[in-house]
């Protein structure tokens, strides 16, 4: 696929402090686009933004904003800061998240701690993408990208509750269908395999104790190169929705498909109601999302 001229755009990144996001994030700017991380690291956000400024001669590409993607204030506050600093937003890459918590069937009952990762993983993806949505859709449209993972499509009791975070990821990616034809927005979700990165490390000390520590090392890894080539593919291909795409060993990049539909709930009425009530979706979430526009509109100028 020929490369598609990105300059004059701007992306949101979340978790744009190290890793993936800082990696994505310097791809994106030697590419022409702007740049707002957000990260939860005030020193990895600052120093990456200062890193990107300076590669590009002392112009300012990056901005930061210490982000707290559970929260939609924290949300809310990013992609005004894009608004703000650059004129608007056309690409969100929610890439935020952690794996702390990998195993939690039989930890200590702890509301905080089960309920952290399922914040960040899952609620971070949801209301940055709801957040996210209004400012794409009011810039003309755009593309969103979470970061998912392979642990999207397994699961094992020794990363059980991280695998049900990426599950739900997703879930949620795959339910965008009709969104290009209500805002002129696509979602899709990158799942790469094991990648030695910070985020990786961490999981891996977690894991010490456990019998899983010793499939890290035996588990093959993909590049990061990989990863952030998938990511550049579902900003540039405009056909691609509701994709969930995999980063692999081997430098290897493609879809998992989704399951079939059960042909045991398919019927000719269901077809038939199904056609027309996507057709009268459009409508009806168009009007939504005039409504939901109207009122972010209000919530910025207070």
């Amino acid at each position: 696929m020929t490369q598609k001229d990105l300059s004059g755009k701007v992306a949101v990144v979340t978790g744009g402090g190290s890793g993936l996001g800082k990696a994505t994030a310097s791809a994106l700017v030697s590419r022409g686009v702007k740049v707002v991380i957000g990260d939860i690291s005030e020193k990895l956000g600052e120093a990456t933004v200062q890193e990107l400024n300076a590669k590009e001669g002392g112009s300012k590409v990056a901005s930061f904003l210490k982000t707290n993607v559970a929260k939609y204030q924290d949300n809310i506050a990013l992609f005004q800061l894009a608004e703000k600093e650059f004129g608007g937003v056309d690409i969100a890459f929610l890439n935020a998240g952690i794996g702390r918590g990998w195993d939690s069937a039989f930890t200590e009952l702890d509301d905080e701690a089960d309920e952290n990762l399922f914040n960040v993983n899952v609620m971070g993806v949801v209301k940055g993408t709801k957040v996210a949505l209004l400012h794409l859709a009011k810039r003309g449209g755009g593309v969103i990208i979470s970061t998912a993972s392979i642990g999207a499509f397994s699961s094992n009791i020794g990363a059980n509750a991280y695998c049900a975070s990426k599950h739900a990821v997703v879930g949620w990616t795959r339910g965008f269908d009709l969104l290009p034809e209500i805002a002129n927005v696509r979602v899709n979700a990158v799942c790469p395999a094991f990648v030695e990165t910070n985020f990786m490390s961490a999981a891996k000390d977690e894991t010490r104790s456990t019998p899983m520590y010793a499939t890290h090392d035996a588990t093959p890894k993909a590049k990061l190169e990989t990863v952030i080539k998938a990511v550049l593919t579902l900003i540039e291909d405009e056909t691609l929705n509701g994709e969930t795409l995999l980063a692999l060993p081997g430098d290897v990049i493609r879809s998992q498909p989704r399951p079939e539909q059960l042909p045991e709930c398919i019927t000719p009425k269901y077809l038939e109601v199904t056609a027309k009530v996507n057709k009268d979706s459009v409508s009806f979430y168009k009007d939504m999302l005039k409504t939901a526009l109207e009122k972010y509109e209000k919530l910025s100028c207070t």
